[in-house]
């Protein structure tokens, strides 16, 4: 699960620039699949106004954050399964950590499975 995520954020982190693309644009993609349904979700994530700026326990004002944090629930249009994410990133240092309930994440290309809730039908019969 942490290598498609950080495969997926490779992307945003990594580039020719000295900024990797999620720290000079404002806006990146991030994609999941739902456990229950296996529909893909895909999310636009706001830089300025989704992540949290954690800072040193001993930071002083005008210290800059020592990593980014990202918590988002989300609900699909197929079914009501709730899926929990939190991602800690630096800009400087790419992915942290992740962790998410309720479903996977998936590279922003991927199309949602076929067929999810039929075989788990068939493997529950």
């Amino acid at each position: 699960m942490l290598t498609r995520l950080a495969r997926a954020l490779e992307r945003l982190f990594g580039g020719d620039d000295d900024r990797p693309p999620v720290c000079a644009l404002r806006a990146f993609p991030i994609a999941v699949r739902c456990a229950r349904c296996g529909e893909v979700i895909r999310l636009r994530i706001d830089r300025d106004h989704e992540l949290q700026s954690v800072y040193a326990p001993d930071a002083e004002e005008g210290d800059e954050p020592v990593e980014f944090l990202l918590r988002k629930e989300i609900v699909g249009d197929r079914c009501q399964n709730l899926i929990r994410f939190t991602i800690h990133f630096a800009c400087d240092h790419g992915l942290i950590s992740s962790e998410i309930e309720g479903g996977e994440f998936v590279e922003e290309t991927a199309e949602p499975r076929r067929g999810a809730r039929e075989e788990r039908s068939e493997s529950s019969t």
